[in-house]
């Protein structure tokens, strides 16, 4: 009678046990995995897919120098330390102007058709991985400032009407 009682209860806590991580294995698979940017993945997916004439000049080294300074002047341009600061939209062309004139800092000789090879592969990347989806069809926030934008106009959505 006690070998019953103990097969009894061996068979319910496994039955628990079954429910519990299944329950967490279902909910797991339900839920994204957040996507991590690996620079070093990136630098290799980014040499892969360049076009020929930008690989011929681009070592990995530029790619990778590329990668770190853009994202030095994107936290520049996302100070969180200014509370009430206006959401700023970094213009692509203002941010391939801002890296070929780190580059010239740096003596780093780069063109400005590499940069934007390498931006538009980092692009790539990041949908591969993930961290980004469709573009949006504009700013949150349509009184944001572009960066890099000379007008005095409020930035708008491309849809909107003018």
């Amino acid at each position: 009678m006690v070998i019953v009682f103990f097969v009894l209860a061996v068979l319910v806590v496994v039955a628990i046990a079954l429910v519990a991580v299944g329950g967490v294995t279902a909910r797991l698979a339900r839920t994204a995995q957040p996507a991590v940017f690996d620079l070093e993945e990136a630098v290799g997916y980014i040499a892969d897919v360049l076009p020929e004439e930008n690989a011929g000049r681009l070592t990995h080294d530029d790619v990778r120098w590329i990668l770190r300074t853009d994202v030095d002047l994107l936290e520049e341009a996302s100070d969180d330390e200014v509370p009430d600061a206006p959401i700023e939209v970094v213009d692509e062309d203002h941010a391939v102007a801002r890296i070929l004139h780190r580059a010239e800092r740096a003596h780093r000789e780069l063109l400005d058709e590499d940069v934007v090879a390498v931006l538009d592969a980092r692009t790539g990347y990041l949908e591969a991985i993930g961290a980004i989806g469709a573009q949006a069809t504009g700013p949150l926030d349509p009184a944001a400032e572009i960066v890099g934008d000379e007008s005095d106009e409020p930035a708008t959505p491309p849809d909107a009407p003018r």
